[in-house]
């Protein structure tokens, strides 16, 4: 595994890590059965004709599209192996690539160390109250021939935040034991130095580029962040973390001149 840190605004920057000689194993878990399974019928959905099964992965989309980034960049990260956590001789390091025109080596740690803990306490409250709301809409279903989608949805939120926790879990177990190995990365100071030198910042860092909050990407960029670093899925997460914080500093700005 490797992680990428990828800036999308002078506040806030993704994290998502890279699997790399993913083991298969011969047994795969129950999680990752259903996890396939319910991929293969939520595909099967969206690429159907008209009717109630595409009008519930268009709304499932939309949802989708809402969850923080944050959440989705640390569901990235794999769930820390009994294996890792016991071997104490094992002290492999771990890639953090980052673009060293917008952060500095200094604040890779800090940055991560954040990333792995604001959230916590948000993804465990919803987590609970998810499993909490299952048996609640359990019995429930629309038309018999309609599956439950409350229940679901519920049941893929509480799974959804366990994923997130157990990916800043691994986080912090890394920073911890100092397992990390800040990298600067020519692919993404390929994409970011001309966006630097644009804003003529050049000498400052995602931690303190300016005092107001401004956007380091757009989203034409979230393709070529992809292109440069090999990995296609990055281009679905750029792009929607570019559109979540665009949105929020929006919002800010109208709180602003409202005050």
């Amino acid at each position: 595994m490797r992680l990428f840190l990828i800036p999308i605004s002078t506040r806030r920057t993704l994290v998502y890590a890279q699997r790399l000689n993913k083991i298969t194993l011969a047994e795969p878990s129950y999680a990752d059965k259903a996890s396939a399974k319910a991929a293969n019928v939520w595909l099967q959905w969206e690429t159907g004709k008209a009717g109630w099964q595409r009008w519930i992965t268009d709304a499932g989309n939309k949802l989708f599209n809402r969850i923080h980034h944050e959440e989705w960049s640390l569901k990235s990260i794999p769930p820390l192996s009994a294996r890792r956590k016991d071997r104490g001789a094992d002290k492999q390091k771990i890639e953090v690539l980052y673009p060293p025109s917008v952060i500095k080596e200094k604040n890779v740690s800090p940055i991560l160390q954040r990333l792995a803990t604001e959230r916590n306490r948000i993804h465990r409250t919803r987590m609970i109250w998810s499993i909490v709301g299952m048996p609640i809409v359990a019995p429930f279903a629309i038309v018999p021939v309609i599956p439950n989608i409350p229940f679901f949805y519920l049941l893929y939120r509480a799974f959804s935040h366990w994923k997130a926790l157990s990916g800043a879990k691994h986080l912090e177990f890394l920073l911890s034991r100092n397992l990390l190995a800040p990298t600067p990365a020519a692919s993404l100071e390929s994409v970011y130095r001309p966006i630097v030198l644009e804003m003529g910042s050049g000498k400052k860092d995602s931690g303190g580029l300016a005092h107001a909050e401004v956007m380091l990407i757009r989203k034409g960029h979230a393709q070529e962040i992809a292109s440069v670093t090999g990995i296609p899925a990055l281009a679905v997460e750029c792009e929607r973390a570019y559109k979540q914080v665009e949105e929020h500093i929006k919002e800010d700005l109208k709180k602003k001149k409202l005050e």
